[in-house]
């Protein structure tokens, strides 16, 4: 930070008296003078009537409230900043009103938590009173070391007056602990300039809505023509003239000017406007128009105080449903708009202008010879793809338009665009928008919303977390967090609640409840799972990225299940590809297919369910080509789809299993090795034989193998699938035991060396299952009642002879 030279406070100052004047001014007393004003003057005039002479005293005696109540208006209400080094030339009247000699921080601190600006500050970042309070210092010796914070935030913010949002930030900067405290509320130094800034322009804006705005007056409309059919089958953009939120964008400037100087000039009299929705064209729409009312010197004479008609197609099909009478009608309005004189016209979505088919519109061939002519001025917008197919349909009409790319802002123009949004949806749901909120919906929109730009797409998340306004209708950081999760039911939140911590702390024995043994794994992915809900992993990968490794049968397919189950939601949160079914070159198109045209591909099913287990089943049976397209995904956690639109995996945990090597690895168990004995000597052995390539595997962040399950492990399994059945079973309040000899047979009969637990399955339906619906159907079993299935009931399903 910058030294200062001096700090001087001269509350006897011209500046600082007039500032103590305001103070007393208050409004109430300003109101009166008014009143006394009208008294005089009303009183005056009606003696004067009567012939009394003593009416020209009254009337005479009114000038003292009028002279005291301009004086108010005109110089002490907006009392601007005085030249000088001195600290009361630059501070805001509502504080300096109130200093007085020897004040500590905290004394200043709490002057300043009465200002309005103060009061944005604690609403929109944080900074409230009770901060202040406990953060400033009561030592009357730091005030010198205040007022310089306060010189070096004004200049960094760009502030012409020092009002308390620069004072509450300078005291906090004072205090030791600032960054740790800043840091409790998700914010910096900089985010809270930043809230600094959007209070000025705010202020800015209130400011220049209190003068006069030149519209031309009604002889700008008599001067032209009249436009009875515009008025009805058109919105007249800037026609209502309240406060300025035009964007600030530099790049939506340079369009703006763009289009003033294409207008401007004798060049052709049209434009389109090409770029992404919710990029802000409509935006740059109404800003235009408002330049052009402003009539600025900058603005061209022939196109001040013109007048911007946005048309709206619904309204021209329901007047003229025949594909005839709407040509017509469109021929009359544009002809309305020729004649005028005045207009622009603007065709916003353009798109809708030139479609085929039944209750549709196409005027390409009203307005190709319009635009060619350049008769009349006309504004288009639409995105690159619908600019791309009204070219390949119609050549000639494209030639015609200046295009004109309408690129997505940078990160600070979106804010600054948010900030204008949000009060509208503030006055409209009763709600404030803390700061911390706008950064979050940036960057969540970012993440999680492609069907919009920015700053379209983060406004809409914004408007979907007034739903989750939290106490008082603040809008925070964490209404952000739920509104997205909720929508596109992903996790984005840290872990907080003792539930989730609890969970995610106990992960490896509730997955185990439904899965045996491979302990290994099961660690692995309850790894992966606990550094994201901490926040500590990478956020443009995967959460995880696994390859299951192992025979047939022994839980690869389980354990994906069992983690889509316990952590998310439920086995319908699995998004599964068998690919065994992708064996040719020709498949790797159906696995980034787009969504409309199959919705079973990969990339339309994880858009489906952006937060879930995927699971590659067999991958060792892929075509190397499908392979190779899954790099990306394993790598970065994007996956492109067949129209090159990014699909994100990077709130999935990805899982690949393959039974290559399985031979071996049953090999190693039998001669008594143990998994982490031979894991690393599989993979290169996988490696050697092609099977798979070295760079495929790098790409995942752990390979690991699955051991055989052997009969004590199979025991497990049958209590595992005794509980599926009881929990089946619970609605009819029935309860299944089967004793420990016939868990044993069936073990016996389930275990296959080859195809591991899978044959289970089948001997427990067989046997459990059938002897169960058999004594339910024969009513020897009533609600409440308990099923006990003994050794010799088993090896009588078997057709075993005891």
């Amino acid at each position: 930070m910058g030294t200062v030279a001096f700090i001087e406070v001269n509350l006897n100052s011209e500046r600082a008296i007039k500032a103590r004047v305001t103070k007393w001014l208050s409004i109430q007393i300003v109101a009166l003078f008014r009143v006394l004003f009208w008294v005089f003057i009303i009183g005056g005039l009606s003696i004067l009537i009567f012939g009394y002479s003593i009416g020209w005293f009254l009337i005479c005696l009114a000038a003292l409230p009028f002279m005291v109540y301009q004086w108010y208006d005109g110089d002490l209400k907006n009392l601007p900043p005085a030249k000088g080094n001195s600290i009361d030339s630059i501070l805001s009247v509502d504080i300096l009103s109130h200093l007085s000699n020897r004040m500590s921080p905290l004394q200043i601190g709490d002057i300043v938590a009465r200002t309005q600006s103060c009061q944005f500050m604690a609403a929109r970042c944080g900074l409230t009173p009770n901060l202040l309070a406990n953060t400033a210092s009561k030592d009357v010796k730091l005030t010198d070391n205040l007022w310089q914070k306060v010189i070096y935030i004004k200049e960094k913010t760009g502030s012409e007056i020092v009002h308390g949002g620069v004072v509450a930030l300078a005291i906090l900067q004072q205090n030791p602990h600032c960054e740790t405290i800043l840091a409790h509320m998700h914010v910096d130094e900089n985010d809270v300039m930043e809230c600094i800034r959007w209070y000025n322009r705010l202020q800015k804006i209130v400011d220049s809505g209190d003068s006069p705005k030149r519209t031309g007056g009604i002889a700008r409309d008599w001067s032209f023509g009249y436009t009875p059919l515009l008025d009805r089958f058109g919105i007249r953009l800037g026609a209502s003239r309240g406060l300025d939120f035009s964007m600030e964008s530099g790049r939506h400037q340079e369009i703006i000017n763009q289009l003033i100087n294409n207008f401007g000039t004798g060049g052709r009299q049209n434009a389109a406007l090409v770029g992404p929705t919710g990029v802000g064209k409509t935006a740059i729409l109404h800003s235009f128009a408002s330049r052009l009312l402003d009539a600025a010197a900058d603005i061209p004479n022939n196109l001040k105080f013109r007048q911007v008609f946005l048309l709206d197609s619904s309204a021209l099909i329901s007047a003229a449903p025949g594909r005839g009478e709407l040509e017509g009608l469109v021929m009359r309005v544009l002809g309305e708009a020729f004649t005028a004189k005045n207009i622009i016209i603007c065709l916003d979505n353009a798109q809708l202008f030139f479609e085929e088919g039944v209750g549709s519109i196409d005027i390409s061939n009203v307005l190709l010879p319009i635009l060619e002519a350049g008769n009349l001025r006309v504004i288009l917008t639409m995105d690159d793809q619908q600019f791309l197919q009204i070219s390949h349909r119609n050549p000639s009409l494209s030639n015609a338009l200046n295009r004109i790319v309408v690129g997505e802002p940078e990160k600070k123009d979106t804010i600054t665009a948010m900030q204008d949004q949000i009060l509208t949806i503030e006055y409209k749901r009763k709600v404030i928008y803390m700061y911390q909120s706008l950064i979050e919906a940036y960057r969540l929109s970012e993440r999680y919303i492609h069907d919009l730009a920015m700053p379209g797409r983060a406004v809409k998340l914004l408007e979907s977390a007034a739903n989750y306004a939290e106490g008082g209708g603040l809008v925070t950081m964490n209404s952000v967090q739920q509104a997205i999760e909720k929508t596109m039911d992903v996790k984005v939140s840290v872990a907080s609640s003792a539930d989730d911590r609890e969970m995610l702390l106990n992960l490896e024995d509730r997955i185990h409840k439904r899965m045996i043994n491979q302990t290994h794994a099961v660690k692995a992915v309850s790894d992966a799972l606990r550094r994201a809900r901490a926040g500590v992993r990478n956020q443009n990968r995967p959460i995880g990225t696994f390859l299951f490794l192992g025979p047939t049968g022994v839980g690869k397919t389980e354990l994906a299940k069992a983690l889509a189950e316990v952590y998310f939601g439920g086995e319908d949160n699995i998004v599964r590809l068998d690919l065994n079914e992708y064996v040719g070159l020709e498949d790797v198109s159906r696995l980034i297919a787009d969504a409309s045209s199959d919705p079973n591909s990969l990339t339309a099913k994880i858009l489906k369910q952006p937060f879930s287990v995927v699971l590659l089943d067999e991958i060792e049976k892929a075509h190397p080509n499908v392979l190779t397209t899954l790099l990306q995904l394993l790598d970065e956690g994007i996956l492109r789809d067949i129209n090159n639109r990014e699909v994100s995996f990077r709130d999935a945990i990805v899982i690949a299993t393959s039974n290559a090597g399985a031979d071996r690895i049953r090999e190693y168990i039998e001669r008594g090795y143990k998994v982490e004995q031979f894991e690393s000597q599989i993979v290169n052995e996988l490696i050697k034989l092609q099977q798979f390539k070295p760079e495929f595997l790098n790409r995942f962040d752990e390979i690991t193998v699955f051991s055989p399950l052997g009969k004590r492990e199979l025991l497990q399994v049958v209590d595992i699938m005794l509980t599926g059945i009881n929990k089946t079973l619970a609605q009819q309040k029935v309860q299944v035991k089967v004793d420990d000899d016939a868990k044993i047979l069936l073990v016996e009969n389930g275990y296959d060396p080859q195809l591991g637990a899978r044959p289970m399955r089948r001997i427990i339906q067989k046997t459990v299952e059938n002897t169960v619906a058999k004594e339910m159907l024969s009513g020897l079993v009533s609600p409440g009642g308990i099923i006990e299935i003994h050794k010799h009931q088993i090896e009588e399903a078997l057709g075993i002879n005891g």
